[in-house]
């Protein structure tokens, strides 16, 4: 089996999160929670996001992204 290592940055209260799962479900690696979490996402991904701020266009000042 092929793989292939990739890099991913978390904050350090992110990843004190982390290993406490880990700690507490030791059935999962790093490794594993992340390709689990993953391809989680990319077959079912389930996320909403909202705009922080408008969209300013020359021909609407005042258009929110959903209006383009």
């Amino acid at each position: 089996m092929e793989t292939t290592s990739r890099t991913v940055r978390f904050k350090l209260e992110e990843m004190k999160l982390i290993e406490e799962f880990l700690r507490e479900n030791p059935f999962f690696d790093f490794s594993s929670l992340t390709r689990t979490a993953i391809m989680q996402f990319v077959k079912n991904p389930k996320l909403v996001v909202r705009p922080v701020t408008e969209v300013k266009t020359s021909k609407d000042a005042t258009k929110s992204p959903k209006d383009h």
